[in-house]
């Protein structure tokens, strides 16, 4: 054999090996893995893994999903820019404000379930129900999407003070409380 023509035939060779190889594990009959319904409860042992702030992320996106009647995948990809949101609005044609409140409803829920497993509770829960009920909803997902590994609620708070552009209500026309000083140590 020539050694001009060895190299290449040796190449060709391997190649169909491999593919063979492929086809003999089941590579011709690929099948994309099941979503889970997001509507259901995950099971406890892969709930367990999981951190309090990413057990809580991922349960606001089954609830929304659930209430959007979508795959929590679907909606975390829509939810990557405001672009891919505003398709995913039409493609399903429904209007910000009903993402916005499924997104609600979402982060409410999972700070029930986590508050009901035992996860949170006392102050914790407390301040995540009032982040879920009351802050901006794109402002509490970029926190929680923010959380560099710091798994606390001074973490959660630290993050949403950092936070700048937020359309907060005014205060004109609450009455000052005279003497509050005298009620801050």
């Amino acid at each position: 054999m020539n050694d001009r023509w060895r190299a290449p035939l040796i190449a060709i060779a391997a190649s169909v090996g491999l593919i063979g190889i492929y086809l003999a594990f089941g590579g011709a009959s690929y099948d994309p893995a099941n979503v889970d319904d997001p509507c259901l409860t995950r099971e406890t042992a892969i709930l367990e893994e999981r951190e309090s702030f990413e057990l809580i992320a991922l349960a606001s996106l089954d609830g929304a999903a659930c209430e959007l009647q979508v795959s929590r995948e679907e909606l975390t990809l829509a939810l990557a820019d405001e672009e891919a949101t505003a398709a995913f609005a039409a493609e399903h044609r429904i209007g910000d404000d009903a993402v916005e409140d499924a997104l609600r409803a979402g982060l409410v829920r999972a700070v029930d379930d986590a508050a009901a497993t035992g996860r949170i509770d006392g102050f914790e829960e407390a301040a995540l129900r009032e982040v879920a009920e009351r802050a901006p909803v794109g402002a509490a997902i970029e926190t929680l999407r923010a959380l560099p590994g710091d798994d606390s609620v001074q973490g959660l708070l630290t993050q949403l003070g950092e936070l700048t552009q937020l359309e907060l209500p005014s205060l004109d026309g609450v009455p000052s409380v005279d003497g509050i000083e005298d009620l801050i140590p």
